[in-house]
């Protein structure tokens, strides 16, 4: 056995690569006893997926399909194989059209091996080959939960994955044995565990395989009396296809399935037919986004559906929960990476500061230093009644230019009641952007991606200035300078990208600018 199998790998790697063909199921080999216990079924509200031919110079849009409370959408393919780079031509129209569609969606890709610890303890998984069979061992935290022969090893991937969903644990893995045909080596078969417990054999599948979470609950493929079938949040919807390619070696085929964080979307074929399908929980996630864009930076806006920002003076708590979670997980990566302020940075070899003389606190002033010489003072205003509130905002260093912002105060008074407002400006190298450029308002310097970053205000509208390149938001309102709430962190400043709240004509939005991928 140990002598022949490199030349076994050899073969496999040759025919899979050159042939890449579909690969058939084999007959179900029982690892478990049968739990009887039964699944609700939910037949399509809609029909099959069409057979009939458009019409010459017809385009057909997708069927919509709805399966409890998830929604197909089916495209019919035109018989050109999808290439490596996911492009792929339909009866609608080219993949490029229908991917512009629900963009936001496909922005957060499901990570299968990321499970969350359960109840502390970490899920684990471990692929062993001995005597030229294939075991996977489980784990939850030091002790052993599932021990799983998957046959024989061959070049394929025998583990898709681990996850934790509530109390609940899942691992997925692909049994695969060598074949007598000669088109296709290796047959391969899926099998989805729950808690240890093969879904299978508790259910009478033939197969189980693309797993993962969609909106925090279970979803995954099966096979059954040869048509395949997909089971959600524990209720079985038949989908009215025969095959579904998946575990393929190459070509687009590798990502079919493809996982999103509330969406999957793949390739299927009924008999001479195939199809490019998305399904998803998109009645619950049909939020407006605006596109903003401009300067080189990606800017996407979106409404908060549930006026969630319920005061005019914005201190309350941030009303990011008024959004769908895939919002905020989109760019969790750059969030991460908040702005290294730096108190003092160097410029031309020199430590650059800027403080607030209160020497008179009905007349302060914002001094700007190199080492000890003052290069700059400006007028902040009374601050008398400003519980605190420190003008300066920062000093930063950029190629030939230093920068500062600062906020000048003011008050209005209703009886006894003192209202603090700010006019915020920003310097460059003691010249004032404002005045510079014409703005009404700069406020919110930063760094971004290393260019220099600010908002600013022109004939009551803001805008942004990134790289000396303008683009204006059309928004009437950036909360900004506030003294508690989620204004203190508005806006929100990382190293690659700037988040905020902002609102037009009454509407509130939670708005995203960044160079992103």
């Amino acid at each position: 056995m140990k002598t022949r199998k490199p030349y076994i790998y050899a073969v496999l790697i040759t025919v899979l690569l050159s042939a890449c063909a579909p690969i058939q199921d084999p007959d179900p080999t029982p690892t478990q006893a049968l739990l009887p216990t039964a699944l609700p079924i939910t037949e399509p509200t809609g029909d099959s997926p069409t057979t009939t031919d458009p019409m010459p110079g017809e385009v057909s849009g997708p069927e919509v399909v709805q399966l409890g409370d998830l929604t197909m959408e089916v495209y019919e393919r035109i018989k050109i194989r999808p290439t490596d780079s996911y492009d792929f031509v339909t009866t609608f129209g080219p993949s490029s059209e229908i991917l512009k569609t629900r963009r936001p969606l496909r922005d957060v890709m499901h990570r299968p091996f990321s499970p969350p610890p359960l109840n502390g303890q970490q899920l684990k998984a471990v692929r062993q080959e001995i005597d030229g069979e294939v075991i996977i061992t489980v784990s939850l935290g030091d002790e052993e939960v599932l021990s799983v022969n998957v046959g024989v090893g061959t070049p394929l991937n025998n583990l898709h994955g681990l996850w934790v969903i509530s109390e609940d644990w899942y691992v997925e893995v692909a049994h695969t044995t060598l074949s007598t045909v000669p088109d296709t080596p290796i047959d391969i078969r899926g099998e989805v565990f729950k808690n240890g417990i093969s879904l299978n054999k508790q259910y009478g599948y033939e197969e189980t395989f693309g797993f993962q979470p969609l909106d925090d609950k279970p979803f995954f493929f099966f096979l059954k009396d040869g048509e395949i079938g997909i089971n959600y949040a524990g209720e079985d919807s038949m989908l009215g296809f025969d095959h579904i390619s998946h575990y393929a070696c190459c070509s687009a085929g590798i990502f079919n399935p493809r996982a999103y964080l509330n969406m999957v979307t793949f390739f299927a074929s009924k008999g001479l037919r195939n199809y490019y399908i998305e399904l998803g929980l998109f009645s619950d996630f049909n939020l407006e986004m605006l596109d903003l864009s401009g300067a080189g930076l990606t800017i996407e806006a979106f409404e908060l559906q549930d006026g969630s920002w319920p005061d005019e003076e914005h201190i309350q708590s941030r009303p990011t929960g008024s959004l769908p979670g895939w919002v905020m997980k989109r760019h969790e990566t750059e969030r991460k990476d908040l702005v290294q302020y730096q108190a003092a940075p160097l410029f031309q070899g020199k430590f650059l500061t800027a403080a607030t003389n209160i020497d008179t606190l009905t007349d302060a002033k914002v001094e700007v230093r190199l080492d000890d010489e003052i290069i700059l003072s400006v007028p902040a205003g009374d601050l008398t009644h400003s519980a605190g509130m420190d003008p300066v905002f920062g000093v930063w260093v950029h190629g030939e230019h230093w920068y500062m912002e600062m906020a000048h105060v003011a008050y209005e008074t209703d009886g006894n009641i003192f209202k603090g407002i700010t006019l915020g400006e920003i310097f460059r190298s003691g010249d004032s952007l404002s005045q510079l450029f014409g703005y009404d308002e700069t406020f919110g310097f930063q760094i971004l991606a290393g260019e220099p970053f600010y908002f600013f205000k022109k004939d009551g509208e803001f805008g942004l200035n990134y790289a000396e390149e303008e683009v204006m938001l059309g928004f009437d309102e950036i909360a900004h300078h506030y003294c508690c709430g989620f204004g203190v962190y508005n806006p929100a400043h990382y190293e690659d990208m700037v988040a905020f709240f902002a609102s037009k004509d009454g509407v509130r939005y939670y708005v995203e600018a960044g160079g992103f991928e």
